[in-house]
């Protein structure tokens, strides 16, 4: 089993190990719908630890891969309901909580 101590913490997470893993989820799932083999590394090497987020989101092959998808997240942020957009902020805290929960329960049991 993997533990916070394990996971290299993403730059961007500011030192909150259920932030850091939420976002190495994202990396992870965005590396695997994809061909692009430079973003692929790029993300590799954030994982590993041996780059930041904030380092490669400045890279051409990072912005190839995600602004097709933050434009099309957009739209349908836009599209949404003052209430529709509320309960996804609760649902992105629900989730986060829990994340932080489960970190807890690992430190305790590791």
């Amino acid at each position: 089993m993997t533990t916070p101590e394990d996971e290299p913490m993403i730059d961007v997470a500011r030192g909150d190990p259920a932030v850091s893993r939420r976002l190495r989820k994202a990396l992870e799932t965005l590396r695997a719908s994809t061909d692009n083999e430079e973003f692929r590394r790029l993300v590799d090497d954030t994982l590993a630890g041996r780059s930041g987020l904030r380092d490669i989101s400045r890279s051409p092959a990072f912005a190839q891969v995600l602004d097709p998808l933050v434009e099309r997240f957009a739209a349908q942020y836009e599209a949404l309901s003052e209430d529709e957009r509320q309960a996804m902020a609760e649902e992105g805290e629900r989730q986060l909580a829990e994340e932080r929960e489960r970190i807890a329960r690992e430190e305790e049991s590791g």
